[in-house]
């Protein structure tokens, strides 16, 4: 039975997630290592639980912070350490800059969305007809006042494959391209209130009466009706999932609209040539060094000092003053393997063509070829970071 409480009721989900990151935290794994771990066994804890019911907001944060300690190397035997970066971020795609780790909100919204997916299109099965009967018997699922959280995944990837249109109201359904409504608090509603789709239609052809349309709406919403395709073998009105090419609900594809266009993610993007680095053939922990490095989250004396940490700002070979620039590209070391590497020449143009170390990272990505970008990831970057460690112990 679930309670009033369902914090304490899947207090359990909690309990196994902390085991889990206990019995890894004595063991040796790199960061690619514990990406495996992350995706494909702390993700599928919560999953059946996040199938039926949703799980509550703080509970939901609680198991995020202990997934993202444990990504930063955080555990039974290391509990102090820093944070680099909120699993906010980390859960934004690799290609706009982040780990591809999933939102457990928008997760847990995606896979409760595929009910009201089949409110809307098995409304003959037994559990569509006694939940309509119960909560919206005079109206569509998509209409109801009930159920936000589903229906804001439902509403924003459903779309109506127009046949006849005798079943698809005007206003508040998702029938025009893109899968846009046209809201029943515009000017001049009332007037289509209670008439369906084909009532701006040709009676002889499947065509739009563009007569009636520029008569009845603006401007704006005519154009975006007049440009809603009309296919003459779609015979029967069919609601559609427009997120996946053969139309219907898939949880990936609902998460994937969720976290990409129906919440503003956008500031939590970091532009640059991220497929670059991850399209590489070269190990998973050396991928994950170069993000590191663009994301600023490399334990260089200069990051450590913005942590608060107390030590020297100098680098650990030489009197300078060790940033990201200097350990990889400016430091006597690091000059010397990219000579050895044939590579010294093109980082240098780079680095007269760019301000920022991530910015010469990810020229020479685009530039190099598949050789050479290879040779800067295995043999120079790896060689710099592991000799700048050495040094330091």
């Amino acid at each position: 039975m679930v309670g009033r409480d369902r914090n304490a009721t899947f207090s359990y989900i909690k309990d196994r997630v902390w085991q889990k990151i206990n019995s890894w935290s004595s063991k040796c794994l790199s960061k690619s290592g514990r990406e495996v771990m992350i995706k494909y066994v702390l993700h599928a804890i919560p999953s059946y639980v996040m199938s039926i019911f949703q799980l509550t907001t703080t509970l939901i944060d609680t198991i995020e912070k202990m997934m993202n300690s444990f990504w930063w190397g955080h555990g039974r035997t290391t509990q102090r350490g820093i944070n680099w970066m909120s699993w906010e971020r980390l859960s934004v795609a690799k290609v706009h800059g982040g780990m591809g780790f999933k939102d457990l909100s928008a997760f847990n919204l995606a896979m409760l969305g595929k009910h009201g997916w089949k409110f809307l299109t098995e409304p003959d099965s037994i559990v569509s007809r006694i939940f309509k009967a119960r909560y919206f018997p005079s109206c569509n699922y998509l209409m109801t006042q009930i159920g936000h959280n589903l229906r804001f995944i439902v509403h924003g990837g459903a779309h109506w494959s127009i046949g006849p249109a005798s079943s698809i109201s005007i206003l508040n359904q998702p029938w025009i391209a893109n899968g846009e409504c046209i809201d029943g608090g515009i000017v001049g509603a009332h007037f289509v209130q209670n008439f369906t789709v084909n009532s701006l239609m040709n009676l002889y052809d499947k065509s739009w009466n563009e007569e009636v349309i520029r008569q009845v709406f603006s401007v704006d919403i005519a154009d975006k009706i007049l440009h809603t395709p009309l296919i003459a073998h779609v015979q029967e009105d069919r609601l559609i999932w427009k997120a996946e090419r053969h139309g219907r609900y898939s949880i990936c594809s609902a998460y994937r609209l969720c976290v990409e266009e129906l919440v503003d993610s956008s500031h939590l993007r970091r532009l640059g040539y991220w497929s670059g680095i991850w399209k590489l053939k070269i190990p998973p922990k050396v991928k994950n060094l170069g993000w590191h490095m663009c994301r600023g989250c490399l334990s260089t004396r200069v990051r450590l000092l913005d942590k608060g940490a107390q030590c020297p700002t100098n680098c650990v070979s030489c009197p300078l003053y060790e940033d990201l620039a200097h350990i990889f590209f400016n430091c006597p070391f690091a000059i010397q393997v990219w000579q050895i590497t044939g590579l010294l020449g093109p980082i240098e143009h780079a680095l007269s063509s760019t301000t920022l170390v991530t910015d010469t990272i990810f020229l020479l990505l685009e530039t190099l070829s598949v050789e050479f970008n290879q040779r800067f990831g295995v043999f120079g970057s790896t060689k710099i970071f592991k000799f700048g460690m050495m040094l330091r112990r």
